[in-house]
């Protein structure tokens, strides 16, 4: 053979080689941009029933993702054991990029870590991708207890030790939590009651029942409007757009307390860094549209876009403070 075509010959195998290698060494994420993600349709998982507010959430930001991605996002509602099976779901899912989850912070911020049969590490099965929504904690009272505001009613309750009593959505849940960092911080002996969710809670509220609640906004909303109910403050850092008359925490003079019930979109272990990085794009676009975030208010939610270093320090912050509120509080775990 010719010196010159065994030359060409030899180039031509080096130059293959080196792509292969050069292929093989490429990132998941690089790998996924040039296979041009997405290539068929999404699934967002919603671990609660249809109608919810975490639903209508899901699907504000599931129609603007399907016009922006141009492909089709499919919202799949998995209810069942309080959260836990949709979030099972995403976190045992294939981190492909084609599922995604729409999650509470009490799913991964607090349940895996007061309960012993979550079969999932939300710090290294979940890859958080953007906070989605922030929804404040409303305290209300019964207007039975003689307190207008507040400061009143720390009062009234730090004279009137263990008679007044305060319902939650359950034992170690976010309201229960929150509820006794309030306690901590102002030094008052308020009897726990636990529910299983809002809706015997509210009826025992009305009823005076119990006197004092602190829960998402939304559910005494229409109550306080009405005059059922008094609202006291919210847990937010800004005031609520629903009742900007009511005061903050930390307006009040709580300058740490800062709690929100927040959602946020989060992806299973394994999905490529790039496909990540494009889904907090274009999850943020859909999020921070006018339309979305006008419709997300009226129904007590203020969207809140995040990076994805944002929303992982987010999340690594409230498992720390959930978890020194449980040992300080003595509080014993669900089984």
């Amino acid at each position: 053979m010719p010196t010159a075509i065994r030359c060409g010959l030899r180039r031509q195998l080096m130059a293959a080689t080196a792509l292969a290698t050069l292929t093989g060494m490429l990132a998941p994420g690089a790998m996924a941009q040039g296979t041009g993600w997405p290539q068929q349709p999404i699934r967002m998982i919603v671990p609660f029933p249809a109608g919810g507010p975490t639903d209508f959430a899901a699907r504000l930001v599931a129609d603007k993702l399907t016009r922006s991605l141009g492909q089709t996002v499919v919202v799949e509602n998995r209810g069942g054991a309080a959260g836990m099976l949709g979030t099972t779901a995403v976190a045992q899912a294939k981190g492909d990029g084609y599922t995604i989850g729409l999650i509470g912070n009490g799913l991964v911020t607090l349940t895996p870590f007061v309960r012993k049969d979550v079969p999932f590490d939300p710090l290294k099965d979940l890859v958080p991708l953007t906070k989605a929504v922030d929804i404040p904690l409303l305290v209300v009272a019964n207007p039975s207890v003689p307190a207008p505001d507040m400061s009143a009613f720390i009062r009234y309750a730090r004279a009137n030790p263990g008679k007044l009593s305060y319902g939650s959505d359950g034992q170690a849940s976010l309201t229960h939590l929150s509820f006794e960092m309030f306690k901590e911080a102002q030094g008052l002996r308020i009897v726990h009651i636990p529910y299983r969710g809002t809706a015997q809670l509210t009826t025992d509220l009305l009823s005076n029942v119990i006197q004092v609640s602190m829960s998402g906004i939304a559910g005494p909303l229409p109550y306080v409007k009405s005059g059922k109910l008094r609202a006291l403050a919210v847990t937010s850092r800004e005031r609520a757009a629903a009742l900007p008359d009511v005061p903050t925490m930390i307006e009040l003079g709580m300058k740490d307390f800062e709690v929100t019930t927040w959602f946020g979109f989060f992806a299973p272990a394994g999905i490529p860094a790039a496909v990540a990085s494009k889904l907090n794009e274009h999850l943020g676009l859909a999020l921070r549209d006018p339309e979305v975030a006008a419709k997300l208010r009226t129904a007590g939610m203020e969207a809140a876009p995040t990076s994805q270093q944002e929303m992982d320090r987010i999340v690594r912050h409230y498992i720390r403070q959930w978890q020194g509120v449980i040992q300080r509080a003595d509080i014993k775990l669900e089984e």
